[in-house]
């Protein structure tokens, strides 16, 4: 297990670079030249593909990450076409009379699923602590592209119908068929993984990356959680609709109420906001608790649990609340995810433009001081846009800095870490990784192995040593 010694550094490889490179080669990278005392995984495996057949990896993130390539080539290049397969032969008592179940095993599961348990026994014989990263509300919940959904699961807006553009793929937090899916498939995994010590659920929220995914949960399962909790939902409901079908006016009392970190209580209260987001953080607080007891549960209480999610304000809206979360007893960090950054800020500032008629500059920044997203204000509207492989990422070091700052307000009781991304160059992967590691206090969990050159890992594996 992870020796707690500051600083600390975790590091998620996906299976397909264990398939490439051998167990011992990634082992001795990530643990040996970078210093990583956890290696987050998934249980799945891949093989090449075709554009008809399979999923880019890396993912195109809604088209604006097409530019994206990966540092460390698979099966000889560093973007391809690739199809999944689960590493495991799924338990299917487990999930019966369930709505949501894994798909089957295939042949390459039979062919390569084994080195995912041969990675984490190495991993656990070198010292290192061994993570399962899951999706939180996505069936099967083990590959980002993957996805099961029925209707009625799907989050819907105030007036009935599912959002438009949604980048993420999650159903509702309260969707009971979701919970029976999540406890059969951990079970499943504790039961045929023992060398597993952690789980890492990601986007146990509302991901707001789109404007239109602010302003649900009003599905069935939701609203009937919200009348037990006591949220008066269809008062909800109809301030939502007003304030979607007045939108200048809206804009108007955001504008006026922008605190220096973005969206804050003074505007979320303006806009009459207030209890609705408190009612999203109640919904995503509720399934953390839920994927908490049932890891504890199926496992004995033996194994950790990560909660990953947005940063503020962003956490605000996503209902990642910080402050609900720290009394689970689980570890929480923070994406530093800044090539996604400009890609937010494009959607929100042409939704605001489109929606009041405004310039797109000008509301290109005010969805910057909005979500926080950078220091200098837009100088031009071509800028903001997803980073090439080759460009510094636009988030400043006072960004990244006052994030950290105050995502780390609300956790008083619980291990708090950020999460940096090794995409881009190495000289601005490093400044962001030093930002993290000082910003949330020495623990930094590190997104992904596929994005590290050898120079990249040789400089974090030096910064790690120096720090310690």
């Amino acid at each position: 297990m992870m020796a707690q010694m500051l600083p600390l550094l975790g590091m998620t490889v996906m299976p397909e670079f264990v398939q490439v490179e051998g167990v011992n080669r990634v082992l001795d990278t990530v643990a040996g030249v970078a210093g990583a005392r956890a290696i987050c995984t998934t249980p799945s495996v891949l093989e090449p593909a075709d554009e008809a057949t399979g999923a880019r990896e890396p993912p195109a993130d809604a088209g604006a990450g097409g530019v994206r390539t990966l540092d460390r080539a698979l099966w000889g290049k560093t973007a391809l076409y690739v199809r999944s397969a689960p590493s495991f032969t799924p338990n299917r008592a487990l999930y019966t009379g369930g709505l949501y179940v894994p798909p089957p095993d295939q042949d390459l599961t039979k062919r390569e699923g084994a080195c995912v348990g041969a990675f984490l026994a190495a991993c656990k014989r070198a010292g290192v602590e061994t993570q399962f990263q899951l999706m939180a509300a996505a069936p099967p919940a083990y590959r980002v592209q993957w996805r099961q959904a029925l209707a009625e699961d799907e989050p819907l807006t105030a007036f009935g119908v599912p959002a438009p553009g949604r980048v993420d793929a999650n159903l509702s937090l309260a969707s009971p068929a979701l919970r029976q899916y999540m406890a059969a498939l951990i079970q499943d995994l504790v039961d045929q993984y023992p060398d597993l010590d952690a789980f890492r659920f990601d986007w146990p929220e509302y991901p707001p990356y789109a404007p239109a995914s602010l302003l649900f949960d009003f599905s069935p399962h939701a609203l009937a959680f919200g009348q037990r909790a006591g949220f008066d939902v269809e008062d909800m409901r109809r301030q939502i609709r007003a304030l979607s079908l007045d939108v200048p006016a809206a804009l108007q009392l955001l504008v006026d109420t922008l605190g220096p970190g973005g969206v804050d209580e003074e505007s979320l209260a303006r806009l009459s906001l207030t209890r609705f987001f408190d009612y999203r953080a109640a919904l995503a607080t509720d399934h953390a608790r839920f994927l908490m007891e049932t890891v504890r549960q199926a496992s004995g209480g033996r194994m950790k649990v990560y909660l990953q999610g947005f940063p503020p304000p962003l956490n605000r809206l996503s209902g990642f609340d910080l402050a609900a979360l720290d009394g689970l007893g689980a570890e929480l960090g923070v994406k530093l995810y800044t090539m996604h950054w400009p890609m937010m800020q494009r959607a929100y500032g042409e939704a605001i433009a489109a929606a009041v008629g405004m310039d797109l500059l000008p509301a290109l920044d005010l969805a910057r001081r909005a979500l926080g997203f950078a220091s200098a204000p837009v100088v031009s509207a071509d800028s903001v846009r997803y980073p090439e492989p080759d460009e510094w990422h636009p988030a400043d070091d006072a960004t990244i800095l006052a994030k950290l700052k105050a995502a780390r307000v609300g956790v008083t009781r619980s291990p708090f870490w950020a999460l940096a991304h090794g995409y881009g160059p190495v000289d601005d992967m490093m400044r962001r990784l030093a930002g993290a590691f000082v910003g949330a206090g020495g623990r930094v969990h590190m997104n992904r192995y596929g994005y590290l050159s050898d120079e990249k890992l040789q400089a974090i594996g030096a910064l790690v040593r120096s720090l310690g």
